[in-house]
């Protein structure tokens, strides 16, 4: 792990010392203490943590189906009128919902929108458009592309959409060489 630092000074950190470890990897959320058995310093600064024994780690699902990592164009409606639209991307997509990356934040109090992405789905081009509603928003400050992100949940995917965002989903999970049968548990 890399040495923590605020304000880009270091942080003092000795051996022996116990920090609460967690790890989120897309669907499971692992948490355990840990001590801290070497401490780095140099050109690299880093820790090394003891690992516990698997009945002192907790694992918790914190969602069922696993998200692929997909970057794609999309777009949200929040309402009829002609400004009431944002374009974005997508961070990740599931059949269950997306994560959606907008640069301008959507007005106070919307709770609901439509969102439409194109998918290409064994060979052929094909345009998703579902209701969803906002999960989760937060702010990210990256400087290279600040922008408010949507957590979303799908409302009403039709089967033929949900058919072809599982097959897009599949794909890309096994592109990544992911547990593709992760989804389906």
């Amino acid at each position: 792990m890399t040495h923590p630092s605020d304000d880009g000074m270091l942080v003092f950190v000795k051996e022996g010392e116990t920090f609460g470890v967690s790890n989120f990897d897309g669907a499971f959320l692992s948490t355990f203490d840990s001590t801290v058995t070497r401490v780095i310093l140099g050109e690299s600064p880093g820790l090394e943590f003891s690992l516990p024994p698997l009945e002192q780690r907790r694992r918790e699902v914190v969602r069922k189906l696993r998200r692929a990592g997909v970057m794609l164009p999309c777009a949200v409606r929040y309402g009829s009128g002609d400004n009431e639209f944002r374009a974005g991307f997508t961070a990740d997509l599931s059949v269950r919902g997306m994560q959606v990356a907008i640069e301008n934040p959507l007005p106070a109090g919307i709770t609901e929108l439509d969102v439409s992405v194109r998918l290409m789905v064994l060979g052929s081009a094909m345009t998703v458009q579902v209701k969803a509603a906002i999960r989760s928003t937060t702010k990210d400050n990256r400087p290279d592309f600040p922008a408010t992100l949507l957590g979303l949940e799908f409302l009403d995917l039709d089967p033929p959409s949900q058919l072809a965002v599982s097959q897009y989903v599949g794909e890309k999970l096994l592109a990544e060489q992911d547990d593709v049968f992760g989804m389906v548990r």
